[in-house]
């Protein structure tokens, strides 16, 4: 393509600057979401899942604890951002849901360290270290009322 060969909306379109860490993170996140499979065909017994993610306070104010609930149609997907908007990292917890899925009473708990990098107080990226305790509980169909 020619230099002055393009039009001004495919100009205006280009990207000036390399993409932002959140966006990158974003982007990634949302190309698992919809390569996940349904709930309904990961664990066909589920009815509901809920996930409760507490985030331990490094600093003040704390992050406000997030609840998700996931329906048979919903995306069988679990792996949240971390809550720093400039942090790189993810809790990846299909593992832990896995074994919700698959026990007898359906509930995980446990805490995972942020394993992302950050910028803070004028320093460069540095390890982020935000902790999380999460809650994940399967509720499963007790059997056919037909």
């Amino acid at each position: 393509m020619k230099f002055g060969s393009m039009s001004p909306i495919e100009m205006r379109t280009q990207a000036r600057s390399k993409p932002s860490i959140s966006r990158d993170r974003a982007d990634r996140l949302r190309a698992a979401r919809i390569a996940a499979p349904a709930l309904r065909g990961a664990c066909p017994t589920a009815t509901c899942m809920n996930v409760v993610l507490q985030f331990l306070p490094a600093a003040t104010p704390p992050h406000a604890a997030q609840t998700f609930v996931l329906y048979p149609a919903a995306k069988a997907f679990f792996s949240y951002p971390c809550p720093y908007g400039d942090c790189d990292g993810t809790y990846d917890l299909d593992l832990e849901a896995s074994r919700a899925m698959s026990t007898s009473d359906g509930r995980v708990t446990g805490t995972r360290e942020c394993l992302g990098a950050r910028a803070r107080e004028g320093a460069p990226r540095q390890a982020c270290g935000l902790h999380l305790h999460y809650t994940i509980a399967a509720i499963h169909e007790v059997g056919n009322t037909s």
